[in-house]
């Protein structure tokens, strides 16, 4: 399966996320819109079900990276595959059916997008699901700012700054929810990491300079709803505030066991209203995702780990009803000491056979083996 997209900072040509207006909206096109690391082949060959390309320059791709492959002459070589594995000057992909042998053509390959479309303005940028099947809501980002960018959902946008049914409102929250992107206003790097589906967007972000392992998440896009023919299923979850200069976004709904703190739905379930407040709840924590509260884990009955899903709850009191699931976003259920650091792959976790899992760090505490972690699925399906 190829439909979750997987990305990080550390990939060769990655775009750059720093404390300067728009660096965001370029890791947003990399990998949402246009893909990057387009390079040419010097040759492609079939072994055993096994499709291996080698090129004479350096690549922009890891294992579990989903590439774009095209101008082969075998049909069943182009399109989206995912990496298996990699060496300095090659890389492979499962290629079930396909003759053993050279493929000819003139092939390129690249990171494949995950398949949004855009609206451009200055250091602003609209984005919405390509997928016919999506609600068609958009989400704004705007990257006028060094440290933080804001973003705000809308039903419907006829350019990048107009747009109906604004999520939040400015009476839910003025100007729209925040994104932290770096400790300092400067050039200097930020780690990042996005998993993204053609309907839906996770990125985590390392804004501290202090704590550069530190990854904060948003998210925003389409999730599985509970409603039969919901046409408004689109969630934003990000900062109510500036934590530029914080190690720890301690009010982060994402990372919690539950809150309703900078969660909003488009429209309620009904269909009629505007922006409705939102819960997300990890049913199964006994304490924030990862951290020291948790009983052990692998879990000694069955020495697997255990995930708690990230459930949705319209509106934010005790009568909030579920409204569907956030795709790729898990809670721990452990503590975990150093095991399961960021971008490392959580084995044995019980519930998604097939689906690879990475550990994310979001709270250093005061010494690493402390720090907290949830988990993101970075191979899906999500859906």
């Amino acid at each position: 399966m190829t439909s979750v997209k997987y990305f990080h900072s550390e990939l060769p040509d990655a775009p750059v996320l720093s404390g300067t207006a728009g660096s965001r909206i370029a890791v947003l096109d990399a990998c949402l819109v246009n893909g990057w690391g387009l390079i040419t082949a010097s040759g492609v060959s079939v072994a055993g079900g096994v499709a291996t390309a080698t090129f004479t320059a350096s690549h922009s791709f890891e294992p579990l990276s989903v590439i774009l492959v095209a101008g082969a002459s075998v049909p069943a070589i182009n399109g989206e595959q995912r990496v298996t594995s990699t060496a300095s000057l090659s890389i492979s992909w499962p290629a079930p059916g396909v003759a053993d042998g050279p493929v000819s053509g003139t092939i390129t390959i690249k990171l494949a997008p995950a398949g949004w479309v855009k609206m451009s303005g200055t250091n602003k940028a609209a984005y919405k699901s390509g997928n016919v099947s999506a609600s068609g809501c958009w989400i704004q980002i705007d990257d006028t700012g060094a440290q933080l960018a804001r973003l705000r959902a809308y039903d419907a946008m006829t350019d990048v700054d107009t747009g109906t049914g604004p999520t939040p409102t400015d009476a839910q929250q003025s100007g729209g929810l925040y994104m932290s992107c770096s400790s300092t206003a400067t050039t200097a790097a930020r780690k990042w990491i996005v998993a993204a589906s053609d309907k839906f967007c996770i990125l985590l972000i390392a804004h501290s300079a202090n704590y550069p392992n530190d990854y904060m998440p948003y998210a925003f896009g389409d999730f599985p709803s509970l409603k039969a023919g919901d046409a408004y299923p689109f969630i934003v979850a990000a900062d109510t505030g500036s934590y530029v200069n914080a190690t720890y976004i301690g009010d982060c709904a994402l990372n919690g066991m539950a809150s309703a703190v900078g969660v909003f739905v488009v429209r309620n379930y009904t269909q009629v209203s505007g922006a409705v407040p939102a819960k997300l709840a990890k049913p199964g924590l006994f304490a924030n995702s990862g951290s020291t509260a948790n009983p052990p884990g692998p879990n000694p009955i069955n020495n697997a780990i255990e995930l708690c899903p990230t459930l949705i709850y319209e509106g934010s009191g005790t009568n909030a009803s579920r409204r569907g699931t956030l795709p790729g976003v898990y809670g721990l259920p452990h503590f975990v000491g150093t095991a399961y650091d960021s971008k490392q792959q959580i084995p044995a976790a019980v519930g998604l056979p097939g689906h690879v899992l990475i550990g994310v760090r979001y709270y250093s505490a005061a010494d690493y083996a402390s720090g907290y972690r949830y988990a993101i699925d970075v191979t899906g399906p999500w859906e």
